[in-house]
């Protein structure tokens, strides 16, 4: 018994003293990890998790939001990843942005077909001859899409994530080229050469451009290139910035008088800038005010998602000579 004490004595202390240190070790706010590989399956079931995110920002991760490239998907607080209903199909790859009120970081989530994502290492690694199956890398250029958020605020520039050379050959250089860097806009973006980190230098405004699609390659001391282009995808993230607004108007709508409960009047229609595959874009119809508002101060209903005015009073009340009308409807975003 004796001999078992002294053993478990000092096993315990070494487990306390990793957790010490593990807690004083420098936290680096984001992404635990950035990039991950998922076979497609025959069905993403509604609810059910894909994967799991870790995200820390280092000082309690307060009002942390998640935000999803498809909005077929989307990210619970616990940071579990999951499909808004059943899909067959969810493209070649999710872009998640996470921001908290301390940090922002992005991760990416690619998708691929079994026979793909198996036959994928072979294109990533190989095996030479002799070396007793240890995989040796390929060099190549690995540059994952970037998700920037529009309307940042200063300061700029901004780091918004790196490219990497697998190789990182001494005395070779990352160069970098495209609309937004060489081409009109000139200067949005720009990369360290040394360090391949890329950095935006202005607010982004998605409405005006919603994507950048660059040139990365690496090149020798002399300038010329040894490796590449190969692409690089900007995707600017849609914030609520737009107010929707009517094209048209004065509307004019009719209905004839002693026309039964129900009738439809009209449709209002309303446009919102906003990317319209997120929640951005959804508009709200009411109707703000009646003129006159007799004999019933409610005589219309406007549906609040498809922009429908139709009467809702008896056919007894809507009667001509009463000049009854609506003088405004307003979207909500």
């Amino acid at each position: 018994m004796q001999h078992k004490t002294q053993l478990t004595l000092p096993f315990l202390l070494s487990q306390v003293l990793l957790l010490v240190f593990a807690e004083d070790l420098e936290c680096t706010p984001g992404f635990q990890q950035k990039v991950f590989h998922i076979e497609q399956p025959s069905e993403f079931t509604e609810d059910q998790p894909v994967l799991n995110l870790v995200f820390d920002d280092c000082k309690g991760n307060d009002k942390l939001n998640f935000e999803v490239s498809n909005p077929d998907f989307k990210v619970e607080p616990n940071g579990s990843l999951v499909a808004l209903k059943n899909i067959t199909e969810a493209g070649r790859a999710l872009f998640i942005h996470a921001r908290s009120a301390q940090a922002e970081d992005m991760a990416e989530v690619l998708i691929v077909r079994g026979k793909d994502y198996h036959g994928s290492l072979k294109e990533i690694f190989k095996i030479e001859d002799g070396s007793l199956g240890i995989l040796r890398q390929k060099r190549a250029i690995v540059a994952t899409a970037m998700l920037i958020p529009e309307n940042q605020r200063p300061p700029f520039p901004r780091v918004v994530g790196r490219v990497i050379d697998s190789d990182g050959t001494e005395g070779s250089k990352f160069r970098l080229s495209g609309k937004g860097v060489d081409q009109e806009p000139k200067g949005v973006f720009k990369i360290n050469e040394n360090t391949g980190e890329i950095s935006v230098t202005r607010s982004l405004d998605r409405e005006a451009i919603p994507t950048y699609q660059l040139q990365v390659e690496i090149t020798d001391v002399s300038g010329k290139s040894i490796e590449g282009p190969v692409l690089l995808d900007i995707i600017v993230i849609d914030q609520n910035d737009n107010r929707p607004i009517f094209r048209e108007g004065p509307y004019v709508g009719h209905v004839m008088e002693g026309s039964p409960t129900g009738s439809t009047v009209m449709r209002m229609m309303a446009f919102d800038a906003d990317d319209p595959g997120t929640d951005n874009a959804l508009l709200r119809y009411n109707i703000l005010k009646q003129t006159p508002d007799k004999p019933s101060p409610n005589m219309f209903f406007i549906d609040p998602e498809k922009g429908d005015i139709v009467t809702v009073v008896s056919p007894a009340l809507l009667d001509r000579e009463m000049c009854l009308g609506i003088t405004s409807s307003k979207p909500r975003a």
